[in-house]
């Protein structure tokens, strides 16, 4: 064997070169000498197959007539044994017969005359090994492919393990309470209200002040029961929103993760539809966040096409988000919350629905909140936010107390610390809420 070796990388390719005259192995080496693939040489086709159980070949190149195993066995046999090696046959005569057999039997991609064309010859070498390179990277791809679509079907069965576990843990509770609907709601209610970056007590306050907007609306009974239950289900959805997703405000997502987020009233229905009992608090659920002009989500309805226990929920969800923390750094007054409904009134809110609210002469109780916390790293800290917890070192050094409110020199500070020192502490904040213009 004789290897003609480069300092180029192996991936331009390795071409075997067999033929019994020597003189034309010499002349093939002074061909490709310059060349950037990597070159070995038989002078036998039983050489030339000993070679290939050593090493891997892209390309053979094989003269036709040669005593023992001619190039018609040998490439025969290159096919059989190495199917994805590229296979040349060089020819100096003109049998057509053998020509067409080698092509049959041993799948040659081309075949070259000698005396040869030096530049034709190297070309032709150069697409071959091409041929080789595309096809390996297809095979890569092919692999990455395959790697990438066991890890998704991975993902997706835990996925589903976690819904299935979540679902399996409501229908128990369901079916424990299917005999009292009522208590079933206020018990899956608080139980909601338990998931971490959600509001404890939000809902009922919601679903108090829709309970007097009904009532001032002369709402029946069965309709005000409805509209009370999709109060207090209303984040419902919600529970299936990743940590990351549910923990932002909606103002501050995009992209994918705000598709995502806007997913939650649609996902609220979903769950309850095969419960009898809460079909029209589901579909209630569901248009929690249409707006009064067609620009909200998730069906952009408009006007009385949006159902008027919707309509309900929206504005008092709103009224109540906007006296407490959990739409605003500086909550609002009940005076200037009604003022900011009244001024939004026809577009973002039923007029009717706040005049109702306005008729209700409700002050609201915070008493009973809890501050909206998420964890964050050292990367996402922003001046405002307020420490849920004391943040401390890994090695337990105080840093800042617990109620500490972060300024930008704190935020900088804490970010070089964070990048310096590789921390990995978590910290607990309770997120600036976003103000409006009431």
């Amino acid at each position: 064997m004789d290897l003609t070796s480069n300092q180029e990388p192996w991936d331009a390719g390795r071409v075997l070169f067999v033929d019994d005259e020597q003189p034309i192995l010499n002349s093939l080496k002074r061909l490709t000498r310059k060349q950037s693939f990597q070159c070995l040489f038989a002078s036998s086709g039983a050489e030339a197959l000993e070679i290939m159980k050593r090493e891997t070949v892209d390309l053979v190149v094989s003269d036709m007539r040669m005593p023992e195993m001619s190039g018609h066995e040998f490439l025969a046999r290159v096919k059989q044994q190495y199917p994805d090696t590229v296979r040349y046959l060089l020819t100096g005569q003109s049998d057509l017969e053998s020509t067409v057999s080698a092509l049959n039997d041993g799948g040659i991609s081309r075949f070259i005359h000698k005396p040869w064309d030096d530049e034709k010859f190297i070309d032709a070498l150069k697409d071959g090994l091409r041929v080789v390179r595309l096809e390996r990277d297809n095979q890569r791809l092919m692999i990455t492919t395959r790697e990438q679509a066991e890890s998704l079907k991975r993902l997706n069965a835990e996925l589903e393990d976690r819904v299935l576990a979540r679902t399996k843990m409501l229908r128990r509770a369901m079916r424990q309470l299917e005999t009292s609907y009522d208590a079933f709601v206020k018990t899956f209610s608080y139980f909601i209200s338990q998931r971490e970056h959600l509001i404890k007590g939000q809902s009922q306050l919601v679903a108090d002040l829709c309970a007097r907007v009904c009532e001032q609306l002369q709402l029946d009974n069965s309709e005000r029961k409805h509209v009370f239950y999709a109060a207090l289900l209303h984040e419902l959805g919600k529970l299936t929103l990743p940590d990351d997703v549910l923990g932002r405000s909606e103002i501050r997502l995009t992209g994918r993760d705000l598709e995502e987020y806007r997913q939650y009233p649609v996902i609220g229905e979903l769950s309850l539809t095969s419960i009898k009992a809460l079909e029209k608090a589901a579909q209630l659920i569901r248009h929690q966040n249409e707006h009064f002009d067609g620009s909200g989500y998730p069906d952009r309805l408009m006007a009385q096409k949006i159902p008027l226990g919707s309509r309900i929920l929206f504005a008092c969800k709103e009224f109540i988000g906007i006296q407490t923390e959990y739409m605003r750094a500086t909550p609002l007054s009940s005076e200037d919350a009604l003022n900011h409904l009244r001024k939004n009134a026809g577009s973002r809110y039923d007029p009717v629905v706040v005049e109702a609210i306005a008729q209700t002469q409700y002050t609201l109780d915070v008493s009973s909140l809890a501050p909206m916390e998420r964890i964050v790293s050292y990367r996402d800290l922003a001046p405002g936010m307020v420490l849920n917890r004391d943040l401390v070192t890994d090695r337990g050094i105080l840093l800042i107390s617990r109620g500490g409110v972060l300024t930008r020199t704190m935020v900088e500070r804490l970010r070089r610390l964070g990048a310096e020192d590789n921390l990995r502490t978590p910290i607990h904040i309770i997120e600036p809420a976003v103000e409006e213009n009431a």
